[in-house]
């Protein structure tokens, strides 16, 4: 064990006990002094002596069986007027006792406070809008002279999004930390202790004693701050730090810092009301993503949306490309798009010639042999471009076509460089440098200008452009039915063959083999159709897979198609000959559950959740579950606000613990909607 691992802050002491509780094995060095118990050999000390009696017992007995306390135990001395809390964890062969003393607070006047904060919190409608509020509250509850937000992005440098100042230490705001800042076991070490404390970084620490009983304090919260860690703060003018994960869906989103030029202790209750605001700050802020994301997902859905003449008189890929080439760059950030399709390139906007645009594919076919996008923001870095002539291209996001087994198309969005001027807090020796950096005088801020790079492609953006290829892919496949359609008495037998291959892909989701989003669009309208003709009474269950991101991230995307297939088969083999089963785009999928009211639909809705409860699926070792909504048939229904509400009841029973169903709002009637009794 390293040394500065048996090295303790002096705000707090310790006590190492075995793993049965009855014998002190060692103490923090100012034990005697935090708690005010006469000077004696350390030796001679028991715990019934330092925690007394009561406490003593209360302790055993809570640990007995488990690996900490559920909450941490107040207590006083009569030797002292100060009141402590104690925190006990197992680790390895003793029990490790943290105790800190209870400074005087408000309880009440905190407790509200909080609440007014967190109320302001779950208000904020904007990301700028919630961090800005959080540092601000912080800063107030805390007293430092600076708290900052700081982001991971994905190569995990980090940057300061929201700062609030009380003077002494200079701002922040703005500014990034390279990534060898945040080396992983730092990382992993916020996901198991998201709060760390160190009061004053000159201190002098406190060891144990006797020395040498190799107890592990690695996870000590008094544990003092390893040299490296002192030098870094001492660096940013930095004495007393507070610092806490925020944790996203996909692990640490970044950190909230709070520094002080001077020592700055923290008491506990002040701790623990930081902690809530920044968790509630931090669910807030994956909320506000989600419903960004997932707007930014609906236009782009829509922008393939087919009218009704449309869907009569298929349009051409060429005409695909040439109506909807503005709408997509916008939409992608793009300056040029090309479909590549057996051969031919239909471009618009800035984009390379064709030839190249050809050249570029036959690569692609050979290196990329996934289903999903390709992308790079540095063409000229990248060895699959990096020999082609793009003088006008940095950053290229190129969607595969699955027109067919043996061939696929390429939809291919080009963007322009984009020069970024970044200011580093500290040198950013690790950070590549295409152009040298520039130390900026009085604010200490190093300046990198990043050249020969366009704007990253976002995850978002590659899973809309995803999408907007299958959509794609349909509509090209719609306009080849037509087109072989119009030669039928002169070519009926081919013409048989390849309607039963279109027909798959018109109908049919290539992957799980369910019907696909166009057809079950086509079954709801026709069952809208009945519902207002003769009140016949049905329902849309939309759901999807729990974490299904956190599946793919972790085993792969192979396994993650594995999930989607079983799950699909054993839900449609479930269900009644009447109902139907789509895939309505990613992990989404939807039921049409005909003659249903209420009371049905959330029947089958319950059966269907605890049945997917039981799917075990190879190499998945994580539990698959299901979060659905319910939407029952409305007068003056359409298709799309019956979808709008069931993907709303969705989206609560995500936000409400997931596994669950929840059914959706009625839709207030107009009066000529009402139904005549």
């Amino acid at each position: 064990m390293s040394k500065h691992h048996s090295l303790l802050q002096s705000f707090g002491a310790v006590l190492v006990l075995d793993e049965e509780c009855r014998h002190i094995q060692a103490v923090s060095n100012n034990l005697t002094q935090l708690l005010g118990i006469a000077e004696q050999e350390h030796s001679q000390l028991s715990l019934s002596s330092v925690l007394g009696k009561r406490l003593s017992q209360r302790l055993c007995k809570e640990l007995q069986g488990q690996q900490r306390l559920a909450g941490p135990l107040a207590f006083s001395r009569a030797q002292r007027a100060t009141r402590f809390q104690l925190h006990a964890y197992r680790t390895e062969s003793s029990v490790i006792v943290e105790i800190e003393p209870l400074n005087p607070l408000g309880k009440r006047r905190l407790l509200g406070t909080v609440n007014e904060r967190l109320m302001r919190l779950a208000e904020a409608t904007q990301q700028e809008e919630l961090l800005d509020y959080l540092v601000t509250a912080v800063q107030q509850l805390t007293g430092h002279d600076r708290v900052s937000v700081c982001h991971f992005d994905t190569d995990w440098h980090g940057l300061i999004v929201a700062e609030a100042r009380g003077g002494h230490l200079p701002a922040l705001l703005g500014q990034r930390f390279p990534a060898s800042d945040f080396p992983l076991t730092l990382r992993r070490a916020y996901e198991s202790h998201p709060v760390r404390l160190i009061e004053d970084t000159d201190a002098p620490s406190e060891p144990l004693v006797p020395k040498g009983t190799g107890a592990n304090l690695r996870h000590c919260f008094l544990r003092a701050p390893a040299p490296a860690r002192q030098r870094y703060l001492r660096r940013l003018g930095v004495r007393g730090a507070l610092s806490m994960a925020m944790q996203g869906d996909a692990g640490l989103w970044g950190l909230l810092f709070c520094h002080s030029a001077t020592p700055h202790p923290v008491a506990p209750p002040v701790r623990d009301a930081v902690r809530t605001l920044v968790q509630m700050a931090t669910q807030r802020l994956l909320l506000l993503r989600a419903r960004q994301e997932a707007r930014y997902l609906q236009r782009v859905q829509d922008s393939l949306v087919l009218s009704a003449n449309a869907r009569l008189e298929p349009q051409s890929p060429q005409e695909i490309t040439h109506q909807q080439a503005e709408t997509w760059c916008s939409l992608f950030r793009a300056h040029g798009v090309a479909l590549w399709l057996k051969g031919s390139v239909h471009a618009s906007g800035t984009t390379p010639d064709s030839p190249t645009i050809s050249q570029f594919v036959k690569r692609l076919e050979k290196a990329h042999q996934h289903s999903g996008p390709w992308c790079t923001r540095g063409i000229a870095a990248e060895p699959l471009t990096s020999s082609l002539c793009m003088p006008e291209q940095c950053g290229i996001l190129a969607v595969p076509l699955p027109m067919s087994p043996a061939q696929r198309g390429w939809l291919i969005f080009f963007r322009p460089e984009q020069v970024e001027t970044l200011y580093w807090a500290m040198q950013p020796t690790s950070v590549p440098q295409p152009q040298p950096a520039i130390m900026m005088a009085p604010s200490a801020a190093w300046r990198e200008e990043v050249v020969g790079k366009s704007e990253a492609w976002q995850r978002v953006e590659r899973l809309a452009a995803k999408d907007l290829g299958e959509d794609l892919t349909l509509a090209i496949s719609a306009y080849e039915i037509s087109t072989l359609n119009m030669h039928l008495e002169r070519e009926r037998k081919a013409l048989a063959d390849a309607n039963q291959r279109l027909e798959q892909l018109a109908h049919f989701d290539p992957l799980t083999q369910v019907w696909n989003r166009y057809r079950i669009e086509q079954a709801i309208d026709a069952e809208l159709v009945a519902a207002k003709r003769y009140g016949a009474s049905f329902a849309l269950l939309l759901f999807d897979v729990d974490r299904f991101k956190q599946i793919n991230d972790t085993h792969g995307h192979h396994v993650g198609d594995d999930v989607l297939v079983s799950l699909a088969r054993l839900v449609e083999e479930s269900l009644r000959g009447c109902d139907h089963l789509g895939r309505w785009g990613g992990e989404e999928f939807v039921v049409l559950a005909t003659h249903s009211d209420m009371e049905a639909a959330v029947g089958l809705a319950e059966r269907l959740r605890g049945l997917v409860a039981t799917l075990q699926v190879e190499g998945v070792d994580q539990p698959i579950t299901i979060s659905i909504g319910v939407a029952v048939w409305q007068p003056g229904d359409s298709c799309k606000t019956l979808m709008a509400r069931a993907d709303a009841a969705m989206y609560q029973a995500k936000h409400s613990g997931r596994n669950r169903v929840e059914v959706a709002e009625e839709r207030a009637l107009n009066p000529e909607e009402q139904v005549p009794l």
